[in-house]
């Protein structure tokens, strides 16, 4: 993500995950000032180390859980039934996803991502995720902002992501982890080897 970065190495028979961090303006840090406790840039100091274990820790803990997630599918291949149904959240009702439909299958990629494991994602990361050459026109660009917070509903209204509380961001639960891993993996692997007989 930018300048930081989530690393995997292979030592022997250890299997070492690190996150480095060399923009950490990424990231805010609760501090006091003017009397006020509030959220600022975390800065390059020793005063904000703790904060730097703190966003590392997450982040490889998100990681490991995301690999974990996408060797054993089975648990996430009972859950894909109920995508297929619609949801009640609170007042309002979120539609049912086709989770091997690939238009669904295109966002469960471009939300699990791996770089979006360090501090999540915007509407803005789907979107470059989804169309990597810019619209052409101002009713294009309308279309594709409408289209991912439509789509990005639907996930939260499932349980497959979370919005990050005080930011504009989403992270992928450990759930959608689950399901939409089992969704790309049955449609990568087994429909292939399936309709090949």
């Amino acid at each position: 993500m930018d300048r930081n970065h989530v690393k995997l190495y292979d030592k022997g028979p250890v299997l070492r995950v690190e996150t480095t961090i060399n923009d950490p303006v990424q990231f805010k840090v609760l501090r006091v000032k003017d009397g006020h406790r509030q959220w600022c840039p975390v800065r390059k100091t020793v005063a904000d180390l703790y904060r730097f274990y703190q966003v590392g820790r997450a982040s490889n803990q998100r990681y490991l859980d995301a690999l974990a997630a996408a060797g054993d599918y089975r648990q996430g291949v009972i859950a894909l039934d109920r995508l297929a149904v619609p949801a009640a959240t609170g007042n309002d009702n979120t539609p049912a996803s086709n989770p091997i439909d690939n238009k669904d299958l295109v966002v469960f990629r471009a939300v699990l991502a791996g770089e979006h494991l360090i501090i999540g994602f915007r509407n803005t990361h789907i979107q470059a995720r989804l169309w990597p050459r810019p619209p052409t026109d101002p009713v294009e660009a309308k279309r594709r902002c409408a289209y991912v917070p439509r789509r990005l509903s639907t996930l939260r209204g499932h349980g497959l992501i979370a919005k990050v509380p005080r930011h504009r961001l989403y992270r992928v639960t450990p759930y959608g982890q689950r399901v939409m891993s089992a969704a790309i993996a049955i449609y990568d692997h087994d429909f292939p080897t399936a309709y090949a007989a």
